[in-house]
């Protein structure tokens, strides 16, 4: 995947990694997710099509934060404007997976010309038209070291789910993994609560001009089906794309089908 690079955005430094040929691809990760966490077998296949730009958000794995400002999700989506901006990505497609499909679509809403297209994958809008997980499970998920609950989450119990889980264990142990503090697991939850209660995206859905590949797992807990559907009925051009038989881990599930997709979508 390539050296790691930091570039200044505003108060806070950003590490990315930079690898692959042919139009800018942009991936956001999740709520305290590293870029690590991309799987290899995944960033592959699109490094064949796209050169691919992961990162991690502020104050996650080799990024710095700046604990004075209060961390939000649209604060995340200007972050990540600015580094499409410093790294000089242009008419880039950014994939947005769980909370980065929050920030990618805030991005949309907030910033339609700093990028071309945009897909999210087990995203949402935010607003009280979210349908939430079960309550159960978020208590299970605030528990960082409860890796069985964050497993059921990404693959559900068929076989074919869970030798994607083996697959995934096995790439994640692979990777030199860069542990999140306390206080950043803190700063990303209070932003996640907040955005679910945060409308002006999802009153703007409408409004967002640029083409959209919505994509779910179809049995995905952390964020239903129902919350794609949603979407894709009220963005303008936008597509709809359920991984049947998958959950919040889809694009790991079916990586080589995920890639394709992505290509086909950014005209590959």
């Amino acid at each position: 995947m390539g050296p790691v690079h930091r570039v200044a955005v505003g108060p806070v430094k950003l590490g990315y990694r930079q690898f692959g040929h042919g139009p800018d691809l942009l991936m956001i990760t999740g709520d305290t997710a590293p870029m690590s966490l991309w799987m290899t077998y995944l960033l592959e296949p699109l490094s064949r099509s796209f050169r691919v730009t992961i990162f991690d958000n502020r104050g996650v794995g080799y990024s710095t934060d700046d604990r004075s400002q209060r961390l939000s999700v649209p604060l995340m989506a200007r972050d990540t404007v600015r580094l499409i901006r410093a790294l000089g990505l242009r008419h880039a497609t950014v994939v947005g997976w769980s909370m980065g499909g929050e920030i990618g679509l805030t991005m949309a809403e907030r910033y339609p010309r700093a990028f071309a297209r945009l897909v999210t994958t087990g995203g949402d809008a935010g607003s009280r038209h979210t349908i939430p997980p079960p309550p159960g499970l978020i208590g299970a998920l605030s528990d960082p070291n409860n890796t069985e609950a964050a497993l059921a989450l990404l693959f559900p119990p068929s076989a074919e789910g869970q030798a994607a889980q083996q697959r995934f264990i096995a790439g994640y142990l692979a990777v030199p993994q860069e542990p999140v503090s306390n206080i950043t697991l803190k700063r990303q939850a209070r932003a996640e609560n907040a955005f679910l209660r945060y409308p002006r995206v999802w009153n703007a859905l409408d409004r967002i001009s640029m083409p959209v590949l919505v994509t779910n797992g179809e049995l995905d807990q952390g964020v239903p089906m129902r919350n794609a559907q949603n979407l894709a009925r009220r963005i303008p051009r936008a597509r709809l794309s359920i991984y049947a038989g998958a959950a919040h881990g889809m694009m790991f599930q079916d990586a080589e089908r995920f890639a394709a997709q992505v290509a086909r979508f950014a005209g590959r």
